[in-house]
């Protein structure tokens, strides 16, 4: 994908904020009137998908292109492809009464800045546990 999008001058920047921290990514996607712009969105998507569960969030703001944002508001929302991920988060993030909220902003500058927190693990591995090789 990078090879191909190498060229594209749109970006597609995202954040993930949680309690103590923020992941930041910047995406090249192309054009929103060009055939390869799904390709963008299905990519954009999946990385997504990956850093929510590699360091949760209980929001995702979206900088870039309107057609690119929409398409996934409405994937990370009730009903869409990501709706999993959409549910499951604030359970994830210990509150599960505050819906995980995605929003979408003007300028790269109203994103919050990445700051990310050393996390410890414990090192108990008796009894049941869900575990994640990430």
């Amino acid at each position: 994908y990078l090879e191909a999008a190498k060229d594209c001058t749109l970006k597609l920047d995202w954040a993930l904020i949680r309690a103590d921290g923020c992941a930041r990514y910047t995406l090249p996607v192309f054009d929103e009137k060009s055939k390869e712009v799904k390709a963008s969105i299905y990519m954009a998507g999946v990385l997504i998908q990956e850093m929510i569960w590699q360091r949760s969030a209980a929001e995702l703001h979206l900088c870039g292109p309107p057609s690119v944002c929409k398409a996934l508001k409405a994937a990370y929302s009730k009903g869409g492809a990501y709706e999993f991920e959409a549910m499951s988060m604030p359970n994830v993030c210990g509150t599960p009464s505050t819906p995980f909220v995605v929003k979408i902003v003007d300028s790269v500058s109203d994103l919050p800045e990445n700051k990310d927190t050393p996390q410890v693990c414990g090192k108990d591995a008796n009894g049941c546990r869900l575990a994640f090789d990430l």
